[in-house]
């Protein structure tokens, strides 16, 4: 009995290895699914309803634009925080979307590089403030990433894992 238990559980571990590498590749591959490689956002594995634009507070797929970090068009997963015609400021490293604070900038990346703040006035139609909750987040609050555009809007994500 123990024998068999042993094997299960070594069957088990290798789909659910097959299944993890499987779902990464699908989503290297296909503009259809992106995997979250951070902590930024709860869920592995996202697939992206590519049928309508997102709206507020929906997660959305990106492609993120030329920014010294990531690769130009890497996917991200963020959230839909500011709308076209949405008024965006600044007090300090704080942003406010229409008066209501969403999140606080960094002044520098993790490795101590500085970080520009992002742009502020009224959102222009075509263009969204994306953002998530996490501290580290490279979002709109920063200058290199800023407002992104709906060319760079693969869609709404839904989680699947």
């Amino acid at each position: 009995m123990a024998r068999v238990k042993k094997w299960l559980s070594h069957i088990l571990i290798a789909l659910a290895g097959t299944l993890s590498v499987s779902m990464v590749m699908v989503s290297i591959l296909s503009p259809w699914f992106v995997t979250n490689i951070d902590e930024s956002l709860p869920g592995l594995f996202y697939k992206i309803d590519r049928s309508e634009l997102p709206t507020r507070n929906d997660v959305a797929g990106i492609r993120v634009p030329a920014n010294p970090y990531y690769l130009e068009s890497a996917p991200f997963l963020k959230i839909v925080k500011g709308m076209p015609g949405d008024v965006v400021s600044c007090d300090g490293r704080r942003f406010f979307i229409n008066g209501v604070f969403v999140a606080e900038a960094k002044e520098h990346t993790q490795r101590g590089n500085p970080l520009t703040l992002g742009p502020t006035g009224i959102i222009p139609p075509g263009h969204y403030f994306v953002w998530t909750p996490h501290q580290d987040s490279y979002d709109s609050r920063y200058s290199e990433i800023g407002w992104v555009t709906t060319e760079h809007i693969l869609g709404n994500a839904w989680r699947l894992l």
